[in-house]
């Protein structure tokens, strides 16, 4: 008897609810587009993917002059420093934002 009933308490702690997932953002998924230039392209990608990870968005970083107007966020140089260009209209304009705010000094 004494062993029945340790088997089925044995069974039941074994048998606990796992904790509760943390609910991803609203906005996990989301792609955005960050153009950057070549030469600062070393300097960011760490940054910028770090930043995209902690909120569960897909970046696409490009270096080609066409994305330049494609991409929701440009990083450029101007008079020696980067300086973040987000596109109007963009549908990852806050993503883009929160981007440049965490990677350009």
């Amino acid at each position: 008897m004494r062993l029945l009933v340790s088997s089925l308490v044995a069974s039941g702690l074994g048998c606990k609810k796992a904790p509760p997932r943390a609910a991803a953002p609203a906005d996990a998924g989301t792609v955005v587009t960050v153009y950057v230039t070549p030469e600062s392209a070393d300097r960011l990608v760490g940054r910028l993917t770090a930043v995209a990870a902690r909120h569960q968005w897909s970046l696409s970083v490009r270096t080609d002059s066409a994305a330049r107007a494609e991409a929701d966020l440009a990083i450029v140089d101007s008079a020696g420093a980067l300086v973040g260009r987000l596109r109007a209209g963009s549908a990852a304009a806050s993503q883009a934002r929160q981007l440049a705010e965490a990677v350009l000094p």
